[in-house]
């Protein structure tokens, strides 16, 4: 099954002042790249990637930062109060912060089951909450929860003891979603509420652009399968890496052939249990771990191609940032590709060269993926028709301070014009505007 975004909508959040849909419904008119297209329950259609274009500043990351904050809200309770919600509210007008955000998400579980989430957060708490199950456009939305004020309805009606302790519960977390209530105690017995949840905690995977993975050595050395899709998308990608595995060996006989002057020795002496990362330059070099009562230390190696068929084990401290930042998202995009998720990436270009950006991006759409993957770029070289549809484009620009997001499917675009060349002209916004910078 796949776990899928429908759609966004946010208004009154961070610079979306007016009400703004992204969604990932395709042109069923454009018959080029079906295969970028999945059909949900046999009947709706929805694209399996989108790229969102916009100048510095515009509000592409606010977009990702929205669905974050579902996620965020979805599964902390303590995530929001009454100081720290103060910085989601659109902030340039004079009124700001005096009327609710409202956000809205519509979602695809990897159980089939659609649903629709929407809220509205106000400066002392949450003032409209509801969870329904989507009738995706055909039939009717069927209510799981609908919270208004202190007042709840329900699909599976609770005891009147459960009411209470779940009014008593929100009163004293004004802005807590009733979705994480079961996290405290498990008061309502709904399916639904569980299902939505787990969703945005085990199903939606979000990459900022400064996230760092300390832990990243430990996911390769547990997860076989991830090790093993790395060394495939290198290979696809052409950067001259073979394979990509973790070496292990016990911590005492490595040190009789190392330099251990850097590392915490008094502390790795007393380490009984649990992970010691290293970390030099943004990069997980080594980690440490007590296996059945035996420290033993762990790197990440590259098998790269030398003249003449040679290749040699290289660690990490010789790759090149690009290549870093590649082998930081291969998480994420295992998640897309074979775990079925729905993956977010900001700035998926950042550190990565062009042509590269490109072959990540057309080996995502190559592949029968059951997941989704969203993802903010300046790259103007993936605005080819050849390998991305122009249902699957978004632009964000700013105007007065807010942002305004379309598709660029909204333009009448003939499949032989050159996309790229036309958005390099200003022919679809959100662009930069460079003023006179003579002095």
């Amino acid at each position: 099954m796949v776990s899928m975004i429908l759609r966004a909508i946010l208004k009154n959040f961070l610079s979306f002042n007016e009400e703004t849909q992204f969604d990932m419904f395709p042109n069923m008119k454009r018959t080029s790249l079906s295969e970028h297209v999945s059909v949900l329950n046999g009947k709706l259609p929805v694209l399996k990637m989108a790229a969102i274009y916009g100048a510095n500043g515009a509000g592409k990351s606010n977009l990702l930062k929205g669905i974050n904050f579902f996620k965020a809200l979805a599964t902390d309770k303590n995530f929001l109060d009454g100081e720290s919600v103060k910085k989601f509210f659109f902030a340039l007008k004079q009124d700001a912060g005096t009327q609710p955000m409202e956000l809205t998400i519509e979602f695809v579980t990897r159980s089939g089951v659609p649903y629709i989430y929407s809220v509205e957060v106000a400066g002392k708490g949450i003032k409209y909450e509801t969870l329904q199950i989507s009738g995706l456009g055909s039939d009717e939305n069927i209510n799981v929860f609908t919270r208004k004020g202190d007042n709840v309805e329900y699909a599976i009606t609770p005891s009147d003891e459960i009411r209470r302790i779940v009014t008593g519960w929100m009163e004293k977390n004004p802005f807590a979603s009733l979705l994480t209530i079961n996290n405290d105690m498990p008061v309502l017995v709904d399916k639904d509420i569980d299902n939505a949840r787990k969703w945005f905690n085990d199903e939606l995977t979000i990459v900022g652009i400064h996230s760092f993975f300390p832990g990243l050595i430990r996911v390769f050395k547990n997860h076989k399968e991830i090790s093993r899709f790395a060394s495939e998308l290198f290979k696809a990608v052409d950067l001259g890496i073979s394979g990509v595995k973790v070496e292990t060996e016990n911590f005492e006989d490595w040190m009789k052939g190392h330099d251990t002057d850097k590392l915490p020795i008094e502390q790795l002496k007393q380490m009984r249990a649990g992970v010691l990362s290293e970390v030099v330059d943004f990069r997980n070099t080594r980690t440490i771990s007590v296996e059945d009562g035996v420290q033993k230390i762990s790197q990440m190696l590259f098998e790269q191609l030398g003249e003449n068929g040679f290749s040699r084990d290289m660690d990490i401290q010789a790759q090149s940032d690009g290549t870093v930042r590649l082998l930081s998202l291969v998480p994420a995009l295992y998640d897309a590709m074979e775990a079925g998720k729905t993956v977010l990436i900001d700035e998926l270009d950042h550190s990565i060269h062009p042509h590269l950006v490109r072959e990540l991006v057309r080996y995502f759409s190559l592949q029968k993926t059951t997941g989704q993957l969203i993802f903010t770029t300046h790259q103007t070289c993936l605005l080819n028709q050849d390998f991305m549809r122009t249902d699957e484009v978004w632009l964000v620009e700013k105007k007065n301070g807010g942002s305004h997001m379309y598709s660029l499917n909204d333009f009448k675009i003939h499949n032989t014009i050159n996309i790229e060349n036309g958005y390099m002209e200003g022919r679809y916004g959100a662009i930069p505007f460079i003023g006179d910078m003579n002095m």
